[in-house]
């Protein structure tokens, strides 16, 4: 019985490798990182507030600090340099996560005026919310 698990076991190793197994199998591509996704979705919020209201600047250290946590967490669900930067080019992808986080801001109250734009960004900042870290009130 023994020998049985340890022919299993070698079995299962083998078709992994065989396979090309690695950690970013749970996750076959970056748009199916909830953590990744939702980090750039909250950078795309705080960049277009702070482009959309004059009241509001991005922090920008404190957003490529948050960049590169973002990769780093990329890199530790088992992506590659290469695979990351193709995603991040990827302008499906950049789509799609603009996308994501209009709505998110339409969702919010955002009609495209100043005011609008101007009022999330004050809501996200007091609430102390990803997208508000990235982003003061002058």
């Amino acid at each position: 019985m023994r020998h049985a698990g340890k022919l299993l076991g070698g079995a299962v190793i083998a078709v992994m490798v065989a396979l090309g197994f690695s950690g970013a199998a749970a996750a076959k591509s970056l748009a199916d990182s909830k953590a990744v996704n939702g980090g750039l979705i909250s950078v795309g919020i705080a960049l277009e507030i702070s482009e959309k209201c004059p009241d509001i600047s991005a922090r920008t250290l404190r957003g490529y600090s948050f960049l590169n946590s973002l990769k780093k967490q990329a890199r530790a669900e088992g992506f590659s340099d290469d695979e990351i930067d193709a995603y991040v080019d990827d302008k499906a992808q950049k789509e799609r996560l603009v996308g994501k986080a209009r709505d998110y801001m339409r969702s919010k109250g955002v009609d495209g005026s100043t005011a609008s734009y101007c009022k999330l960004g004050r809501e996200e900042i007091a609430a102390k919310t990803q997208a508000g870290n990235l982003m003061r009130a002058r």
